[in-house]
């Protein structure tokens, strides 16, 4: 199975307009192998950061350095690419034996090799997927040498990129003080990286399921910006939280909001609005479009609009049966 990321014209990920697959667009391209002979093992998804942090040796919070290439080139999934290394300070390690060493090595591989380059594959700024300069939460395994990790996932989403700040939490040892820093540290990048990127909404939906992550979302939600409240309550309307329509209309509606994050609301709305929507639908869908964002945002609307009208329609009567 596989999902496709989408881009509008600024780069920016947006959920799929109309179904909300929460961790698809991000954690659907997750390659991982069974072992670490990669290159042996069939590729398999790990869709979800249960699987990831199952999978490894190592889950620790690190601050990492810009990640360079080592010269060394690896086949995996039956593609070559470059391997990429990172230095690694680790600040907290919730599963396995902290290292000794306060700095690691953190070993990975890009999704393409560069010698490639140029023969059907593209490459531009920092390699995709690999550790992140600065803070990430890292899935590892060991190697033969104890300061070198390799990541559990080799090729793709190998980290989750984290807030430049560390927020106010505990470091804890047991399963629960762990849930609750992963969810504080999710929910500080959400409010930094919310102009570009909302998979923080769905690793927290992720990490603590769908009934907790409504009730999470909708305390956080309250003491946050404006622009992330209406994130969060686009995620909510997906989850069939009625509550949050108000605030997905204003999203919707406001012109000067992105509109790859407009176009989420028309996308919620067609599949969980109500009557209230209908208005505002309509007024998108019909007005003239001077950009290709503003089209495809009021294409959105009109198929939303078509979805939610369909949706509202009183089921028909079955015809009596004859006599």
């Amino acid at each position: 199975m596989t999902w496709v990321r989408a881009q509008d014209s600024t780069g920016n990920v947006p959920w799929a307009c109309g179904v909300y697959s929460f961790m698809h667009y991000a954690l659907s391209m997750l390659l991982a192998l069974s072992s670490t002979a990669w290159v042996a093992e069939a590729a398999q998804y790990m869709p979800s950061i249960q699987q990831r942090w199952d999978a490894s040796e190592l889950v620790c919070i690190g601050d990492a350095s810009s990640p360079v290439r080592t010269g060394l080139t690896r086949t995996i999934d039956g593609s070559d690419r470059d391997q990429l290394s990172a230095e690694v300070e680790l600040e907290t390690c919730f599963k396995g034996d902290r290292p000794t060493a306060s700095e690691i090595r953190v070993l990975g591989y890009d999704v393409v090799a560069m010698k490639d380059v140029g023969q059907g594959y593209g490459s531009g700024g920092a390699p995709i997927g690999f550790v992140s300069k600065g803070r990430n939460l890292l899935f590892l395994r060991r190697t033969q040498n104890p300061d070198d990790f390799e990541v559990t996932v080799p090729v793709y989403e190998t980290a989750i990129h984290l807030a430049d700040a560390r927020p106010d939490n505990t470091s804890g040892g047991s399963r629960q003080s762990s849930h609750l820093v992963l969810t504080q540290e999710l929910e500080a990048a959400a409010v930094q990286f919310d102009d570009a990127d909302l998979r923080y909404i769905d690793y927290l939906f992720d990490l603590l399921g769908t009934p907790a992550g409504i009730a999470e979302l909708s305390r956080f939600s309250r003491g946050v910006p404006v622009a992330v409240q209406r994130d969060i309550a686009v995620a909510l309307l997906f989850h069939g939280q009625p509550d949050a329509e108000p605030v997905v209309i204003s999203l919707l509606l406001d012109t000067s909001a992105p509109t790859w994050k407009r176009g989420n609301a028309a996308g919620a709305l067609g599949e969980h609005g109500t009557e209230a929507a209908l208005g505002p639908l309509q007024q998108i869908a019909s007005q003239p479009a001077a950009t290709d964002d503003l089209e495809s945002l009021r294409g959105t609307a009109r198929s939303s609009l078509d979805r939610l009208e369909h949706r509202l329609q009183p089921a028909q009567a079955d015809p009596p049966a004859p006599r």
